[in-house]
C-alpha cells in the first residue's frame, strides 16, 4: 500500500513523528503528498515549539490567512540567522511607508495613496495589484490607523481623512496647519498630533475638533488611554490619561 492511500487519521499519526525538515522532504515526494504535508493541521504542533507563528499556548491560530508551513519557514529562518532577500513590493518615492495587516489585507501608504494588497491564500504572497485606492491627500500619507469600519489618514497637507471602508464615502478632517504626524482612534473618537504643536481630538459627527490641547513642541505619538471605554462622555484629561501628563511636563530636553 502506498503511504498516500493510508487513511488521513493515520496518516496525521505517522507525519506527527516527524520535524519541519522530514515533513518539507516528503512535501516533495508527489502532488499528492505535497497538498496533503503542507496542511496548516500537519504543521501546528511543529509551530507551537517555535516563536512568533501566530499559534498562542492555548492553540488559538492568530493568523489563519496566512499558511502554517510558510510561517513555521520564517520563525526557523530567523532562529538560525538564515534569511533570502526578496521585494514584495517596489515603488520609486523615498518616504517610508506605513504598512499595516489586517487579516489576509495590507494596507501600505504610498505617497498620497493608501493602497490595499490581499494576501494569495495558496502561498501568502502579496498581489501584485491593489484592490483598494484610497486617496485625497495634497501631500504623502504621514500615518494611518485601522479600524473596524473606517481607515483614518493623516498627511503632510495637515488634514485628516476618514476613509469608509464599507462605503465609497470620505470625511475631511480641518484644523491642523501642518503635517499629522500621528493618530489613534477608538470608538468613534479619533486623536491626532502634529508638527503644529497641538493635540487635537475628534468625533466621526463633527469635521471640527472636539478639543484642542497646545504641547511645547511637535507632537510624534499620541495614544487613546486603553482603559477608556465611555469615549462620547469622557474628559479630554481621560482620554489622554498619559499624553496629558507628558504635556504638563514640558518638552524632552533632548
Amino acid at each position: 500500500m502506498l503511504l498516500s492511500q493510508l487513511p488521513e487519521d493515520v496518516l496525521y499519526h505517522i507525519l506527527s513523528h516527524l520535524d519541519y525538515k522530514s515533513l518539507s522532504r516528503l512535501s516533495q515526494v508527489c502532488k499528492t503528498i505535497y497538498h496533503f504535508v503542507n496542511r496548516d493541521v500537519v504543521w501546528r504542533k511543529i509551530a507551537k515549539e517555535f516563536l512568533n507563528t501566530g499559534i498562542t499556548r492555548n492553540g488559538t491560530d492568530i493568523y489563519p490567512s496566512i499558511p502554517l508551513k510558510e510561517r513555521v519557514k520564517i520563525a526557523q529562518n530567523w532562529y538560525d540567522g538564515v534569511c533570502k532577500r526578496a521585494i514584495p513590493l517596489k515603488w520609486k518615492t523615498k518616504l517610508l511607508p506605513w504598512l499595516q495587516l489586517d487579516g489576509n489585507v495590507l494596507f501600505l501608504s504610498h505617497a498620497a495613496d493608501i493602497r490595499a494588497y490581499r494576501l494569495r491564500p495558496d502561498s501568502g504572497r502579496l498581489q501584485r495589484n491593489p484592490f483598494e485606492i484610497y486617496s485625497g491627500h495634497k501631500g504623502d500619507v504621514c500615518r494611518f490607523v485601522l479600524t473596524d469600519s473606517h481607515l483614518i489618514s493623516g498627511g503632510s497637507d495637515g488634514r485628516i481623512l476618514v476613509h469608509s471602508r464599507r462605503r465609497d464615502k470620505t470625511l475631511e478632517l480641518s484644523g491642523h496647519n501642518q503635517e499629522v504626524n500621528c493618530l489613534d482612534s477608538k470608538n468613534g473618537l479619533i486623536v491626532s498630533g502634529s508638527r503644529d504643536q497641538t493635540t487635537r481630538i475628534w468625533s466621526l459627527t463633527s469635521s471640527c475638533p472636539r478639543d484642542t490641547i497646545p504641547m511645547y513642541d511637535r507632537v510624534w505619538s499620541v495614544a487613546i488611554s486603553p482603559t477608556l471605554r465611555d469615549c462620547e462622555n469622557a474628559t479630554t484629561e481621560r482620554i489622554l490619561e498619559l499624553g496629558g501628563r507628558q504635556a504638563r511636563l514640558g518638552p524632552d530636553p533632548l
